[in-house]
């Protein structure tokens, strides 16, 4: 079941749900049932290395460290004012906010429609955030409009949507992008 915005404010309470830093009470980033998180200063870029290929024989063992190392640059958009995104355009992001699931909950990251409209995806391929993850929000963000766009640092980028679970899941997420010196563990009795 999708938490409302009260559900939302009673999990961070009780320990349950991790943002960190949360948006203030009175904030517009509070949504009737989810919460939008803002860009970090940091973003990937991918190098224009055409001579180069990426060979996947199985996704398992694709070592995304060693690609981003390759294959793409490393930005601080607070640097520069924001980046240009330009049309066909593809970068990495990720949120300002740490999120913290306990095993009662799973989460998802949805794009926002304004930028939709200007053909901006979000986090469309893997939106899903499994039960004990902790860490920040990695962003896959790609341009499908026609007009340059400037993302600033902290704009408000995507929505984080919360589900409580019948039953707390029995396994924890050890994937890559787990924090390995937290482990979020509120909610798990």
């Amino acid at each position: 079941m999708l938490l409302s915005d009260r559900e939302l404010r009673l999990a961070i309470q009780s320990g349950d749900l991790l943002v960190d830093p949360p948006p203030p009470d009175d904030s517009e980033r509070w949504q009737a049932a989810s919460i939008d998180l803002q860009l970090d200063s940091t973003i990937w870029v991918q190098k224009d290395n055409t001579s180069n290929n990426v060979t996947i024989a199985n996704v398992e063992d694709l070592d995304i460290g060693q690609y981003l190392n390759e294959y793409t640059d490393v930005i601080n958009i607070a640097a520069t004012n924001g980046f240009t995104l330009m049309p066909g355009g593809f970068v990495i992001g990720r949120t300002v906010e740490t999120v913290g699931l306990s095993n009662f909950l799973s989460g998802r990251v949805e794009g926002r429609s304004r930028l939709a409209r200007l053909g901006i995806g979000i986090h469309v391929t893997a939106p899903k955030i499994d039960p004990s993850y902790n860490n920040q929000i990695t962003l896959e963000i790609f341009h499908m409009g026609k007009t340059k766009v400037l993302i600033p640092v902290h704009m408000t980028i995507c929505t984080l949507l919360v589900e409580r679970l019948g039953y707390p899941a029995g396994q924890r997420y050890q994937g890559i992008f787990q924090e390995p010196s937290v482990e979020h563990q509120s909610g798990d009795t």
